[in-house]
């Protein structure tokens, strides 16, 4: 049995995306501003990218009140009117979403990415979606002349031929398509090459390629753009309505919650599933008793109380001679046995067994990229 009336499928659609959207972004937020303390491009675009599919959804429920997903028969002229004028104000809003997300997932992944080709890769894809996106755009907006006979036909005007507006949105997802591709494959073939354990590498890609997800809403949405040229404009495309609401809320949630790691980290952390080291970069000069023993370094990694850092790696201590010189004490000091020299995790600094000396101690953290 066919269904007559999709505006109540499109409502739930609009409610359950704007709630996921919503709390993902502000997870996000919260990451980049109080956890890892680096709010930047890519985070200033889903914000935006936020605002812009509010907007999207308040005006699909406005016209969704008016009849988007009804039959043209079952409504009034006023209604068809309106109903159409938000769908087109839907149609704007969309295309300044997407760009925005995309824009956003691009920049995200530009934190990750070192190798040269790489980055201009992204930078391509960035380009192409602005440059595809704000063509659409300026197409949707101009689509009619004047712009208001596009749901106003009490007045001369003229609009695009349909097989045009149908071939060009064909044309606009294809780009979107081959950029979402470029965005899910990259992640893959740049965590790979990291120095990691093949379970890491494994759980991380999926993570990384999360925000291109929205393209599975736009595969989907390709069977129903031929419907444009449908005469039963606001039920024929209920499709497309269902489909670019999906696609959105996609980009918007999918592209903050692969941001979210460092948050999983500190819950885990906090639960007692994951340890994690100090982040300290400590240089100093401490006496070694003639026992061959350090005394504690203030401050040094693990000691008293001092709270962990969720995104330390590993800790490098190195001991200079200062009676030596440079290379010429390192050299030596390389070439000697240390299979009996005992050492401190808790402490964090190796214990050296040279009596009589004044050693300095440097300690070295590198910290991991918190995305």
């Amino acid at each position: 049995m066919a269904v007559d009336n999709w505006s109540h499928q499109l409502q739930a659609v609009c409610y359950t995306f704007l709630v996921t959207a919503v709390i993902s972004t502000l997870l996000r937020c919260y990451v980049r501003v109080r956890v890892i303390k680096d709010f930047g491009v890519d985070d200033w675009c889903m914000v935006a990218a936020l605002i812009s599919f509010i907007l999207f959804i308040t005006c699909a429920l406005i016209g969704e009140q008016h009849g988007i997903g009804r039959h043209l028969v079952d409504l009034e002229p006023e209604d068809i009117e309106q109903a159409v004028k938000y769908w087109w104000l839907c149609s704007l809003w969309f295309s300044t979403t997407m760009i925005a997300a995309k824009t956003s997932i691009g920049c995200f992944l530009l934190r990750i990415t070192v190798r040269k080709l790489d980055v201009w890769i992204l930078y391509g894809v960035i380009i192409t979606t602005v440059c595809t996106g704000t063509v659409f755009f300026f197409a949707k907006l101009f689509q009619c002349k004047p712009i208001s006979f596009f749901w106003n036909k009490n007045q001369s005007g003229t609009c695009l031929n349909g097989d045009f507006v149908i071939i060009f949105t064909y044309v606009y997802g294809g780009f979107s398509l081959i950029t979402d591709l470029m965005c899910t494959i990259l992640p893959m073939v740049v965590v790979w090459k990291l120095n990691m354990k093949r379970k890491a590498k494994i759980a991380l890609i999926p993570i990384l390629a999360m925000g291109c997800v929205a393209s599975a809403a736009l595969i989907v949405r390709f069977s129903f753009i031929k419907e444009y040229k449908n005469s039963d404009f606001l039920w024929a495309t209920y499709g497309i309505a269902i489909w670019c609401t999906t696609e959105q809320g996609l980009a918007v949630t999918a592209g903050s919650l692969a941001t979210l790691r460092p948050l999983l980290l500190l819950f885990g952390q906090k639960l007692g599933i994951s340890t994690s080291g100090p982040s300290v970069l400590q240089d100093t000069d401490q006496p070694i008793a003639s026992g061959g023993r350090m005394g504690n370094l203030k401050g040094a990694n693990g000691s008293g109380n001092k709270p962990h850092s969720l995104f330390s790696l590993t800790t490098f201590t190195r001991q200079d001679d200062p009676d030596s010189h440079g290379g010429d004490s390192e050299a030596a000091y390389a070439r000697q046995d240390h299979s009996d020299r005992p050492s401190s995790m808790d402490e964090g600094v190796s214990r050296l067994s040279v009596p009589k000396r004044i050693a300095k101690v440097t300690t070295f953290t590198v910290n991991e990229d918190r995305i």
